[in-house]
């Protein structure tokens, strides 16, 4: 397992009633053997702060429904810890996840990933701990939910791990004609087939808007390994329409289950500065497509 220099915090807040919350920051710690390694706020400062969903500490990033990638800044994104760390040595109840708040919120997923240091591969963005549909709610009033909650291990996988959903995350960041609203696609071909193939359009997320870190689900018609992408595939995004975006940071992660809490995310694809230039489907705007280098 990899040393760790840097983490990120991608969230997807639950579609229903009251499960948002107003509180601009999240906490994560990072435990070993007792001994607190790390213990980081989560957050939004425009510009310079934390990246996540939301334009500033109450503007909504944690509100029902959204999502956010949160770590470092808009030139240095990732969130640099105090003292690498060997991934190695966590376990189950290393990493937690907590609030500062009593407006309680509501999670659906979590997942932590982070950047090894540069001599370890296959790649530098790992997946660490993930959990889905959630049943936790998180406050400070013990009335309305927990103050903390463990975020499961999850193991990085291999280019033969068996992949049977993939995960794109988005961060968009600011500035002119960044944001967008036509659709987007994802297209993974794996062993000279295409093996997944979606279209993104509206979703209870505000899509692809300025300061947004967006989570989608995508579906896989033939189960794949990162291996086949390697030999004989790749990994298209595409723009369906002529409103230009232009993202910050993209990750495609491949998981080893259809449904539900995967024990192993194999990083497809991790963009955390993005330098291929606008999507647009008009060719004095930008690119149609974009092949993203596989991790």
């Amino acid at each position: 397992m990899p040393t760790i220099e840097k983490i990120w915090l991608a969230t997807l807040t639950k579609n229903e009633d009251d499960a948002g919350t107003d509180v601009g920051v999240l906490n994560l710690t990072i435990d070993i053997d007792g001994q607190d390694l790390a213990d980081i706020d989560f957050g939004f400062m425009n510009g310079s702060g934390p990246l996540s969903g939301g334009l500033g500490p109450d503007s909504g990033w944690l509100e029902q429904g959204q999502a956010a990638i949160s770590g470092g800044t808009n030139s240095e994104p990732g969130e640099l810890l105090p003292n690498p760390i060997d991934a190695s040595l966590l376990t189950n109840s290393s990493i937690r996840l907590g609030i500062r708040d009593d407006d309680a919120w509501a999670p659906q997923q979590v997942l932590v990933f982070g950047q090894t240091q540069p001599e370890w591969s296959p790649s530098q963005i790992v997946a660490l701990a993930m959990e889905t549909d959630l049943t936790h709610w998180l406050s400070t009033d013990s009335s309305e939910g927990h103050l903390t909650m463990p975020l499961r291990l999850v193991g990085p996988g291999s280019a033969t791990t068996v992949i049977r959903k993939v995960m794109l995350l988005v961060y968009t960041g600011s500035g002119s004609n960044v944001e967008t609203d036509s659709p987007i696609r994802l297209q993974i071909t794996a062993g000279g087939a295409i093996v997944a193939d979606q279209t993104i359009a509206d979703t209870p997320q505000d899509d692809l808007e300025q300061y947004t870190g967006n989570w989608h689900p995508v579906d896989v018609a033939v189960p794949f390994t990162k291996g086949d992408v390697v030999t004989n595939g790749n990994i298209r995004l595409s723009i369906l329409d002529d409103d230009a975006w232009l993202p910050s940071q993209v990750y495609v992660f491949g998981l080893d289950t259809e449904s539900g809490r995967p024990s192993e995310v194999v990083t497809l694809a991790a963009i955390p500065k993005w330098e291929l230039g606008s999507l647009s489907t008009d060719p004095s705007e930008g690119n149609a497509s974009v092949l993203l280098p596989v991790s």
